[in-house]
């Protein structure tokens, strides 16, 4: 196998020679002219008392990331982009003729001669391996649902990264910018803090996986695409004549390329037979291979007859995972979880009353909770009444409706996977304030340990924290 080093020069080589049979024909980039409202998100000189910031750019060679670094060279910035090389492992037999960073290099060199920028190759791999990557197999031998992509975002792009240039480059550049679709907005106070906020397209909004983020980092990045829509986003690469214009959006787990997930947990985790049991009746439906292989709400890999069967839960120590064909059934409804490991993007975690009720203030007249029938006069005033007894309701630890009519009402707002879902609900503090019960207001099947609940109010991300389970008594 090539190494590392010898990879990249050869690629680099390859990019340079391919790079002007990938331009457009017929149009330049140096002469494209955006409109001032695409200009919105990159901080222009004329808009921001005349100041040119030098701008580290993270390009990846798709489309997002180089309409990103063609923005804020149309603005007037100084700008210099960065392909990080995190994926190569010599112990992992699939990962060289899979992996598909060559060609990305390559793209990417074509989009700078497109553009006259310098590009620069930074070898991320040994930070990405042990920051993400081994992480992520830990999380998983361990039952649990990671999100590698928000770890890549806050250890590696904004994190090992920023790193790197402090040593290689000490005070050189004023942001990292890159081509996530989400905004930041540093101007809405006098308290000097930077608040990330969702982008205008909600279908691909990706503060999600930008949540990890911490504030400092925050300070130091820009996002120049903001909420651009995708169509538009690829009218303006093609207008700009990039070679990429065209280029399909890659999809998957950030690491893993283009070898199957299953393949790179068997080869990490091995195989261990266990059973399958019904979670109603406790009967033997069949065998896995492992519980790893499978997350809640799974429904495909099972193999059984007579279904669909969906995974309903996995005994970690026992290595059994359970099956239900009624995963959607009201007595099986999942709307409450404990959520911990609080990582605030804000700054601060949100202001709580003497309840620890976040954004929950009570008016005076109405600590003990509105009574039956009474209406609230605005969303300001929304209750946030403490979770249901187990044996008070028709259902034993059913969440009260109270406390759902609260989560309806209530500003704060979670995501519980990427996309353009999010639920109002409440959040409670423990008393440390290092952890918190959470109701949404309606269900979700898709909860599981290990998942990243991300928390908003209104449009600004406040920060994340981690699943830990299920309410027991919800």
């Amino acid at each position: 196998s090539p190494s590392a080093a010898a990879a990249v020069a050869a690629a680099s080589s390859a990019a340079t020679a391919a790079s002007a049979s990938d331009d457009r024909e017929n149009v330049s980039a140096s002469s494209f002219v955006p409109t001032p409202d695409l200009l919105r998100h990159c901080e222009p000189p004329a808009s921001n008392g005349g100041r040119v910031l030098k701008i580290a750019v993270l390009l990846s060679g798709g489309v997002d990331s180089s309409v990103a670094l063609t923005l804020l060279k149309a603005a007037g910035h100084d700008v210099t982009a960065f392909y990080l090389q995190i994926w190569f492992q010599e112990d992992f037999r699939n990962y060289w003729d899979q992996c598909p960073w060559e060609d990305d290099l390559r793209v990417a060199r074509g989009v700078c001669d497109a553009l006259d920028v310098p590009l620069r190759v930074v070898p991320l791999t040994d930070a990405y391996w042990d920051l993400v990557v081994s992480k992520s197999i830990d999380e998983i031998a361990k039952g649990r649902t990671p999100n590698p992509d928000i770890w890549c975002n806050s250890r590696v792009k904004f994190g090992a990264f920023r790193d790197h240039l402090a040593k290689a480059h000490p005070a050189e550049f004023d942001r990292v910018a890159s081509g996530h679709y989400a905004a930041t907005d540093r101007n809405s106070g006098d308290d000097g803090i930077v608040r990330l906020v969702l982008s205008g397209d909600l279908h691909k909004d990706q503060t999600y996986f930008l949540a990890h983020l911490s504030q400092q980092q925050l300070k130091h990045l820009c996002f120049p695409v903001g909420g651009l829509p995708k169509e538009a986003l690829r009218g303006v690469a093609r207008d700009a004549g990039l070679p990429n214009a065209d280029r399909k959006d890659s999809q998957g787990i950030c690491f893993l390329g283009k070898v199957k997930f299953s393949e790179f947990v068997a080869e990490h985790l091995g195989e261990i037979e266990g059973a399958i049991v019904e979670l109603e009746t406790g009967k033997r439906l069949g065998t896995h291979k492992g519980f790893w292989f499978h997350t809640i709400g799974q429904r495909s890999g099972l193999r059984l007859s007579g279904g669909p069967w969906y995974v309903a839960a996995k005994d970690v120590e026992g290595n059994v995972v359970y099956a239900t064909r009624e995963y959607y059934a009201v007595e099986k409804k999942r709307d409450a979880f404990e959520v911990g490991e609080f990582s605030w993007v804000s700054g601060a975690p949100p202001p709580r009353d003497e309840n620890g009720w976040a954004l929950g203030i009570k008016p005076e007249e109405e600590k003990e909770g509105p009574s039956s029938g009474e209406e609230r006069d605005a969303p300001s005033a929304a209750i946030h009444p403490p979770m249901a007894i187990t044996g008070k309701t028709n259902r034993a630890g059913e969440t009260s409706a109270a406390a759902t009519a609260a989560a309806k009402a209530s500003n704060l707002f979670v995501k519980v996977r990427h996309g353009e879902n999010r639920y109002g609900c409440t959040l409670r503090f423990s008393e440390d304030g290092e952890s918190g019960s959470v109701v949404i207001e309606r269900d979700d099947q898709g909860l599981a340990a290990g998942q990243f609940a991300v928390f908003y109010e209104g449009e600004t991300c406040l920060g994340c924290g981690v699943i830990a389970a299920k309410k027991p008594d919800a």
